[in-house]
């Protein structure tokens, strides 16, 4: 969950280049969610989302660090 003060609605947007540091969050929400969504408030707003987790687990580490 992510929350600011900011009422607009989020889009998605591409990052200019490929040392950018912003510009993909939403798209990697949208491409590793189940579901998200954005409430607002008279504050700001909140995006969340729901990630689904594999059936069995993932050796994230000996993945990351094949040679």
């Amino acid at each position: 969950m992510v929350m600011d003060t900011d009422r607009t609605e989020p889009a998605p947007s591409a990052a200019s280049g490929d040392r950018d540091e912003s510009g993909r969050g939403l798209l990697l929400v949208q491409a590793l969610a189940a579901r998200w969504g954005v409430e607002r408030f008279v504050t700001g707003k909140r995006l969340w989302c729901l990630l689904e987790a594999e059936a069995e687990p993932v050796d994230f580490v000996g993945y990351l660090h094949r040679p």
